[in-house]
């Protein structure tokens, strides 16, 4: 008489995908909880020494998991998608070091993040953007942020700060502003500094050149 087949107990079951727990979290999803952190100390939910104490923890979550735990406790954490890519925004980080960019472009804006480190960007040589405009995003935790600008440059500096500082050691600018370059910087500094200021020479920029062109047809 045949036996019956027994179910194979020890057959392989095939591994199940991937769950947000061993999924890696993006720059731009720890960017989106560190400013959703700040949203919740302005509104009175985290005393300045939680956010920066769970600014670190964003900073350093490797998996999705991780970061999500250090806003569990918040309304509304769920981190949108970054538009950086959309608007074709440069993003430029320091993490654990220091680094310096010489030159980028500035046709679409800047983000600038500096975390344990110092990010120094020299935009003396970049050609200005044809809007006669930029905008800025410089986030500073735990490290500083340089911004190198070029003379006869408009500087509005909008930023926040927790136990860090914002310097603008720039120039006043000359000339009418509706011919004048405006740079407008916006972010924050947490326990890091976000610097902006000339570098040490009376070089001749692009941003000059667009400046007399400017002024030329005033």
């Amino acid at each position: 008489m045949t036996q019956p087949q027994r179910p194979d107990l020890h057959k392989d079951v095939a591994p199940s995908p991937a769950t947000s727990r061993s999924v890696l979290a993006s720059d731009a999803e720890r960017e989106d909880m560190v400013e959703r952190l700040r949203e919740a100390t302005a509104e009175g939910r985290l005393t300045l020494e939680e956010l920066a104490e769970r600014s670190e923890a964003a900073y350093l979550a490797r998996t999705r998991e991780e970061l999500r735990s250090v806003g569990e406790d918040l309304p509304h954490v769920t981190p949108p998608e970054s538009s950086a890519s959309a608007t074709g925004q440069r993003s430029f980080r320091a993490v654990f070091g220091d680094v310096t960019h010489h030159s980028p472009s500035l046709e679409h804006g800047i983000e600038a993040t500096a975390v344990f480190g110092d990010l120094t960007l020299d935009l003396c040589a970049s050609p200005a953007p044809s809007t006669g405009e930029l905008t800025i995003e410089a986030r500073a935790f735990v490290g500083d942020v340089h911004l190198l600008l070029p003379e006869g440059v408009r500087v509005e500096m909008n930023c926040s700060k927790v136990l860090g500082d914002l310097r603008n050691v720039t120039r006043e600018h000359s000339g009418p502003e509706a011919v004048t370059p405006l740079i407008r910087i916006t972010g924050s500094a947490v326990l890091g500094d976000i610097v902006v200021a000339h570098p040490n020479s009376d070089r001749r920029t692009y941003w000059q050149k667009w400046l007399d062109e400017r002024r030329g047809r005033a």
